[in-house]
């Protein structure tokens, strides 16, 4: 599991960034930061315990990636583009997801609780035990997706599409949808609430 090892400024009580002495927010040279976590990432095809709290990810693609149990928590990812990557026990917790796609991209036992989604597709992709719990969500679409034993518990969905997914013991459970589909997957084997309507397209 990534270090828990707390910032060295007095204080504050957040986790310090890997290879740093201190959180993103006291890093004092953002910006050598930024070209050192992003040469990190491209030169390298596995990351274990990689901890990158707060730190902004924009217009780029991450290509043929492994992460596992890596903290990506509170980030704002901004046109971002995971092809062929695989998540492993990792942690996305109250972050932005903003016009960012996951591609042929396996994510198992990972963690989006509170975060928001604007624009964001999710194609072919395995998202298995994987927790949306509390998320917020528009033009949010998962396509060819397996999401066995996911939850979104107490999630706002707008304008959100499941096309053609394994929904299989996916909790919705005290979830506000508007607008949402789920034409062609099985929501007949999801968990609703009793009093829910559930409706196709």
């Amino acid at each position: 599991m990534f270090n828990s090892e707390i910032c060295a400024i007095s204080k504050c009580d957040a986790i310090k960034i890997s290879g740093y002495k201190t959180c993103y927010r006291h890093i004092v040279n953002k910006k050598a930061f930024e070209v050192n976590i992003l040469n990190y990432l491209n030169l390298n095809e596995k990351f274990l315990d990689l901890n990158i709290t707060q730190f902004p990810l924009n217009n780029i693609s991450i290509e043929n990636k492994r992460f596992y149990s890596c903290k990506f928590s509170e980030i704002i990812l901004t046109n971002v583009k995971f092809i062929n990557c695989y998540f492993w026990q990792c942690f996305f917790d109250y972050s932005e997801f903003e016009n960012c796609s996951f591609i042929n991209t396996n994510i198992k036992f990972t963690c989006f609780a509170g975060s928001v989604f604007n624009n964001c597709n999710i194609e072919s992709s395995d998202l298995l035990h994987t927790n949306f719990n509390g998320i917020k969500s528009d033009n949010f679409s998962i396509t060819g997706a397996d999401l066995y034993f996911s939850g979104f518990v107490n999630s706002s969905l707008h304008n959100t599409l499941f096309y053609d997914c394994n929904l299989k013991k996916v909790n919705f459970s005290k979830s506000i949808r508007k607008n949402v589909s789920f034409k062609q997957s099985n929501f007949g084997d999801a968990i609703f609430d009793n009093w829910d309507k559930v409706e196709e397209v």
